[in-house]
């Protein structure tokens, strides 16, 4: 891509010259700009024009693959339209998964075919498959694992999606380290409900290979066999599943508003790709439109800010946290300037603020959410964390980590990873208005002369989520072992 440095050098001065007078002023003038940043960006037709060519014009987009450097391509175009002057890109390695063949055929006690999604980076069978008996694993709790004892050893256990009622959420990559723990020969995955579609996603957040095959499966011939099984019948399937690994590059876009401190920033980021069946719209559509219109109505906005703002549209979230990580990792001596990281996962109508691990922020965020009078936010500022998302390796890091809480629609939350997540999914005025609180809440952070938030170490951050419920003992921590279910 071409980062023509030259031209990126004129809008940085042009933007500097437009700003030199720009100081924080007083409560009524920085009331005023705030009013002015939520009219530009209620009012921005960037959101839904971009919305288009995002959507109907790649559509799927996975990390390494044609449509997935045609989206970063549009990334960079689409910080460049919305005037922000510094713009570049940062390759990022990742494992590209090919499925040659996957099939799951019931050989007793009847013959049948199901559809199957493979799920990204699980080991491939033999060419002609394994004949394997199918075990209940429930939904693949540790403790229901565990009761199969050795009937689990050299079967395929069959896990729904979700957790029983009153028990922790448990995501599918836990789910299937503890069928291997078990001895699982075949991991295969279904919904819960009827009705709700195969999903794709990755069996292990390391992006690593994962030691044995596992299958994405419809609700029905899950309950099929469920069904048999109860009746003590015996159920065995043939599984196939053949794929290639192979490395492939992709690239973080990175995006700068340079601001008049040089050693602080706020870091806002949105995963730019997609799993490979629909068109990505909910998961994660929502969230690279936000932070885009974000950008625009920031540079619109006109003024300076106090500190950078920092736009990535972040690679390989799909395939374990790729682009962050190698952020993280790559940026790890700038961390200590990030005053903040605003992470955008599946976006919807906006409801409040949130922190993770930063209690000293609450009353910053709670006063921010009475500002924003018409939006109808809860001045409730929730201090619970969760991994899974780009945010999870800043977090872990010590980097401060906000957010803007949203509710997204049923039909959108029952579509993501399926070939469901479409573009009619969508309410474009629900990310229209997620993204002018957005706006505001990154204009507040880059201006405030004093941010509440506080960077921690990774040995505090571990302590912290432990005593929060949260599993660290996960890849996320210690590779390479194994936005609702993502």
């Amino acid at each position: 891509m071409n980062r023509r440095p030259l031209t990126q050098l004129l809008l940085v001065t042009l933007f500097a010259a437009l700003t030199l007078s720009a100081t924080p002023g007083r409560a009524a003038e920085q009331s005023n700009q705030l009013d002015r940043l939520l009219g530009l960006t209620l009012r921005s037709p960037f959101l839904r024009a971009r919305a288009g060519l995002l959507l109907d014009g790649i559509g799927p987009r996975l990390a390494g693959t044609p449509n997935g450097r045609r989206a970063e391509e549009l990334a960079v175009e689409s910080f460049r339209e919305a005037g922000v002057p510094l713009v570049r890109t940062e390759l990022v390695t990742v494992p590209l998964w090919l499925v040659r063949r996957a099939n799951l055929t019931f050989v007793e006690p009847t013959s049948y075919s199901s559809p199957v999604v493979p799920l990204a980076n699980s080991a491939s069978t033999p060419p002609q498959g394994l004949l394997v008996p199918v075990v209940d694993g429930g939904y693949g709790t540790r403790e229901e694992l565990a009761a199969l004892g050795d009937r689990a050893r050299g079967a395929a256990v069959l896990v729904r999606t979700g957790a029983p009622k009153g028990h922790a959420w448990i995501h599918r990559s836990d789910k299937y380290a503890d069928a291997v723990e078990a001895g699982a020969a075949v991991f295969l995955y279904a919904p819960a409900e009827p009705g709700r579609p195969m999903r794709s996603g990755t069996v292990t957040l390391s992006g690593a290979p994962g030691p044995i095959p596992a299958l994405s499966m419809p609700a029905e011939p899950a309950a099929w066999i469920l069904r048999l099984l109860s009746q003590g019948k015996e159920v065995k399937v043939r599984v196939t599943l053949v794929a290639d690994r192979i490395s492939a590059t992709a690239n973080n876009v990175i995006a700068d508003i340079p601001g008049r401190l040089p050693d602080e920033s706020i870091l806002v980021g949105a995963h730019l790709d997609s799993w490979d069946r629909g068109q990505g719209a909910g998961d994660n559509g929502t969230g690279t439109l936000v932070l885009w219109q974000v950008a625009r109505s920031l540079v619109e906005q006109g003024i300076r800010p106090r500190r950078t703002i920092r736009f990535v549209s972040f690679t390989g979230e799909e395939l374990g946290l790729l682009g962050s990580r190698d952020y993280v990792r790559r940026h790890s001596a700038e961390l200590a300037a990030v005053r903040a990281m605003i992470n955008l996962d599946m976006v919807g109508e906006p409801v409040g603020f949130g922190v993770m691990l930063q209690p000293k922020a609450i009353p910053f965020l709670h006063s921010l959410a009475r500002r924003l009078t018409g939006f109808g936010l809860s001045e409730d500022v929730p201090d619970r964390s969760f991994l899974f998302s780009d945010h999870a390796p800043f977090l872990l890091a010590g980097v401060p980590v906000l957010s803007v809480r949203s509710r997204i629609k049923p039909e959108i939350g029952a579509a993501y990873h399926s070939a469901r997540d479409t573009f009619e999914k969508l309410d474009l005025g629900r990310q229209q208005r997620a993204a002018a609180v957005t706006a505001a809440l990154v204009w507040e952070l880059a201006n405030s002369e004093e941010l509440p938030t506080e960077h921690l170490t990774p040995v505090d951050v571990e302590a912290a989520l432990e005593q929060q419920g949260v599993d660290v003992k996960s890849s996320l921590l210690h590779p390479p072992n194994v936005h609702p279910e993502h």
